[in-house]
């Protein structure tokens, strides 16, 4: 007589292999197939994380660069504006029926004028404005002279850049500072000095030198080296400031 396995004892079998066949399938490991596939997916996962990088970075660059050229030219022009709103402020011993009268211009013009120059010299290609001025308030005149050198200007070295000039009357003549013109401003595309005149007009070259009561200072910084935009390819990067400069000093009576 043959023993016969109870249907439920059958299925507990069953089970059991099923069980095992798993855990020997699990204990296999990857397929060379799943391997290549999960390589793959991180693969593209991993390029796109570099992608995001590597904009961003460029961008945060680009921006930093930008924001640095601003804030130097926004200094500058801070400097330039309160020294211009100052010109004609002559000390009080250098003026007429002073102790120590003013006997000779400083750069150009005549000794009596408060503003020397205000011209764009078109054929050497400069941009200069020269001014009388007590800037220290220490009873002693100084004469400013700032000088910008246009981007195709003859010396290369030049160009771009605003150069400050400073001489101090000393009683007989005027003392001009050892080294002659600093830098004091560079990556400037492009400065332009709009004078406004008594009656009421404009101009980047006036005639008459005693009727300016006012300059517009507008100048286009730009980035010292091209960087790599949001878009595109490099370039340099500019940003434009302007300033409005009532001159305080001029047209008094």
């Amino acid at each position: 007589m043959k023993y016969r396995i109870p249907e439920t004892s059958k299925d507990r079998y069953s089970e059991r292999e099923q069980v095992e066949r798993s855990r020997c399938r699990n204990s296999q490991g990857f397929t060379l197939v799943e391997l290549l596939v999960v390589i793959a997916i991180f693969s593209i996962v991993m390029a796109g994380i570099y992608s995001i990088f590597v904009r961003s970075n460029r961008a945060y660059i680009s921006q930093e660069q930008v924001v640095a050229a601003q804030q130097e030219a926004r200094s500058a022009l801070d400097i330039l504006g309160r020294e211009i709103r100052m010109a004609g402020f002559i000390a009080a011993d250098n003026q007429p029926g002073g102790l120590d009268l003013i006997t000779g211009a400083a750069y150009a013009g005549s000794a009596e004028s408060n503003i020397e120059i205000a011209t764009v010299d078109v054929a050497n290609r400069t941009t200069t404005l020269a001014f009388k001025s007590d800037l220290d308030d220490n009873s002693e005149t100084d004469a400013v002279r700032y000088v910008y050198y246009h981007s195709d200007h003859a010396t290369a070295s030049r160009r771009n850049t605003l150069y400050r000039e400073i001489a101090t009357w000393s009683g007989a003549s005027w003392d001009y500072l050892a080294g002659g013109g600093q830098l004091f401003l560079e990556n400037i595309q492009n400065l332009t000095l709009t004078y406004q005149m008594a009656d009421g007009t404009t101009s980047t070259a006036p005639a008459n030198l005693d009727d300016i009561r006012g300059v517009v200072i507008s100048i286009t910084a730009q980035t010292a080296n091209a960087v790599e935009p949001y878009e595109g390819g490099k370039r340099v990067r500019e940003r434009e400031l302007q300033s409005n400069i009532q001159i305080r000093n001029l047209g008094l009576s």
